[in-house]
């Protein structure tokens, strides 16, 4: 019997931070719905341009795939459901992403975007918990 109280403390502080990270990424949502997809891709590409040392020829080829995945996201993004379906369906859509770059890119530098990825995944983060 003693366990239950500590089970219900795990769980009241595990619904709390579950809380705060919703309402961190809600904030973000707000910044995104200012964007269209157009500048999100725009910016996508130009970032992936310098990190990555995009050649003349993968550069038209990343534009059109940010711009596809950019329009995906649009509906997801000026959505009304929650803030963790919202987040769920981001990830199908980046993945789907994912998949197109990788046949675009060069290993390493496929691999330098999922580095980059992680990386700007992790700021995100910090900014939610701060």
């Amino acid at each position: 019997m003693e366990l239950r109280p500590t089970f219900i403390a795990l769980l009241v502080a595990a619904m709390s931070l579950l809380i705060v990270v919703a309402a961190g990424a809600q904030n973000e949502m707000e910044k995104l719905k200012s964007s269209t997809p157009e500048e999100r891709a725009r910016l996508q590409t130009e970032m992936m341009k310098t990190k990555l040392g995009l050649t003349p020829d993968q550069t038209p080829k990343v534009a059109a795939i940010n711009q596809k995945y950019a329009q995906r996201m649009e509906p997801i993004i000026k959505g009304q459901e929650g803030p963790l379906m919202r987040l769920r369906q981001m990830r199908e859509v980046g993945q789907a992403k994912e998949a197109e770059l990788k046949g675009v890119l060069s290993p390493e530098q496929f691999q330098k975007y999922l580095a980059e990825k992680q990386e700007m995944r992790e700021k995100f983060e910090d900014k939610l918990i701060q």
